[in-house]
């Protein structure tokens, strides 16, 4: 007798056997394959017709919103319009200390609501417009433009902008902006379009100098290219001009040691630098240093400067133009500068 259980077509009493009694399983029902959708169901088609539907009004419902995204964010955070970052040409890798003027003549229409410049100049930067020092700071880690309410230097007609930028490194970005009215916004914007130059002379604050050759500068990108990203503006007082320049009451020379790295052998190694230095008595004061070099050269050099309230803290240390001014005001006695490189007075 057969071990396997015997299925019977049979449909007479005490013929049948259950097919789950021999094992296997029998589908009730069976759909007729197509060429197409062998063995898919009317059902199963119709859903995944709905599906397909959905997929695509998904795509594009995000594609719409991509692009809003890209209008809306160039729109509300890119304030400064098409302006671009723009740098003096030379090799950043070099590390050179680098300081040149970027300067830009336009023409304003008479019927301005007001004139604001937007501008940051990364690390340093100082703002004049028709000839008057308007502003200008050292730029820390903070994404911040300055805006100044210029209105009252504006003229109709024929304007300047010329910004003196200053890098320890040779490296920086310089992006500026000018709106007249709340619906007139960039009208002047950085770009290919100023002029570059290399040396500085007082007439460059009214126009351009024959004598001073000029050259157009290196275009970074638009925000948010590279470190600054998006910036936020942020309203800025016009600096006071100053009223008086003091003299310091006494120089006194002596010997400065100050912290350096030096590369041995490929290895970083700490190591001090010994030089002369002048420290300046102002007696207490409060006001910005003004710095005038020795010797004018017509290469940009870096000038070590340390500011102390007392004469036991200028011990040795822990751890472009003739003349510039410290753009921040200071509270301070002594101003000493390394290396017998400029001299200092103070601008109230």
């Amino acid at each position: 007798m057969s071990e396997t259980p015997a299925i019977s077509t049979s449909g007479l009493p005490g013929k049948r056997v259950e097919p789950y009694r021999a094992g296997i399983t029998i589908t009730p029902f069976m759909p007729v394959a197509d060429s197409t959708n062998a063995f898919i169901s009317p059902a199963d088609r119709a859903l995944m017709r709905r599906l397909t539907i959905a997929l695509f009004v998904l795509a594009i419902v995000t594609f719409a919103f991509s692009r809003l995204y890209l209008l809306y964010s160039h729109k509300f955070f890119d304030v400064t319009g098409t302006a671009e970052w723009i740098w003096d040409k030379h090799r950043l890798a070099s590390g050179q200390p680098m300081a040149f003027f970027a300067a830009r003549d336009f023409d304003l229409p008479a019927n301005r609501y007001y004139t604001k410049i937007k501008i940051v100049g990364d690390p340093e930067y100082t703002l004049y417009f028709n000839g008057v020092q308007v502003g200008g700071r050292r730029v820390g880690e903070e994404r911040v433009l300055d805006v100044y309410d210029v209105s009252i230097l504006a003229k109709t007609g024929r304007n300047r902008i010329v910004v003196a930028l200053r890098s320890e490194n040779g490296v920086g970005g310089l992006i500026a902006a000018l709106d007249i009215a709340p619906d007139y916004q960039n009208m002047l914007v950085t770009g290919r379009d100023w002029k570059i130059f290399r040396q500085w002379n007082d007439a460059l604050l009214a126009g351009d100098v024959a004598s001073i050759a000029s050259k157009p500068p290196m275009l970074l990108g638009r925000p948010p290219m590279r470190k600054w990203n998006y910036l936020e503006k942020l309203d800025r007082p016009l600096a006071t001009p100053p009223q008086k320049i003091v003299a310091p009451v006494a120089a006194t020379q002596m010997i400065a040691e100050l912290p350096e790295v030096r590369v041995v052998e490929g290895v970083a190694v700490v190591a001090t630098l010994r030089m002369g230095a002048v420290a300046y008595d102002f007696g207490p004061t409060h006001g910005r240093a003004r710095l005038t070099l020795m010797n004018p050269a017509s290469h940009a050099r870096h000038v070590k400067v340390r500011f102390a309230n007392d004469a036991s803290e200028l011990a040795p240390l822990e751890g472009g133009e003739r003349t510039i001014v410290d753009p921040v005001e200071r509270s301070f006695r002594y101003v000493m500068v390394y290396g017998g490189t400029a001299r200092a007075d103070v601008a109230r």
